[in-house]
């Protein structure tokens, strides 16, 4: 009986160093970090619900620089809007190839700050589908400066809810909204 103890207790022993070198080894390979996820994809109803409160011009030349799942020119062409740029390729590296009026996006969130960046230097008008909390960082009036006055917010109705990895979320785990900039909109904070 004190041998068949002794056996037991060295089987958990090894079985934990055993399973202790697995978790080392799969922390080492960043298995157990949550990866982000910024493939939101933009139905179409949300391309019609911030088109029908914009009434852009059906010549306007938007540029949709994020790809996501490529669906975004697809859906702005049954919205009227044939002149797109949408393309799947680097933004940073490409967006001073392009003459557009306005650029649309959902961009990656993990990277909404660079974007940002980016955007401002650019100097042409912009909506972002970003999330609320965006309203509050420090980063926009960092970035903005003196064009701080040139950003509006429009807020959807309802939570806004995406398409991910090919599926309509039935619930979207935050609430988003659209950041315009020199859009000259009637209003700094507009509800649809």
């Amino acid at each position: 009986m004190i041998l068949f103890k002794k056996v037991k207790q060295n089987i958990v022993k090894i079985n934990n160093y055993i399973l202790s070198i697995i978790i080392n080894y799969m922390t080492s390979l960043n298995l157990f970090k949550k990866k982000k996820c910024d493939d939101y994809n933009t139905p179409l109803y949300v391309w019609k619900m911030l088109l029908d409160y914009l009434d852009l011009g059906k010549n306007t030349i938007i540029y949709e620089p994020f790809y996501n799942n490529g669906e975004s020119k697809s859906y702005l062409g049954k919205l009227g809007y044939d002149n797109v740029i949408h393309e799947n390729e680097d933004f940073f590296e490409n967006y001073i190839h392009y003459n557009f009026d306005i650029i649309l996006s959902n961009p990656p969130y993990s990277i909404k700050q660079n974007i940002l960046k980016v955007l401002h230097q650019l100097d042409k008008p912009f909506v972002l589908i970003v999330p609320t909390a965006i309203i509050s960082k420090l980063y926009v009036k960092n970035i903005f400066k003196d064009d701080i006055d040139k950003i509006q917010f429009i807020i959807p109705n309802r939570r806004l809810q995406f398409e991910v990895n090919g599926y309509n979320q039935k619930r979207t785990p935050f609430d988003t909204l659209f950041m315009c900039y020199k859009l000259e909109l009637q209003r700094d904070i507009v509800y649809l």
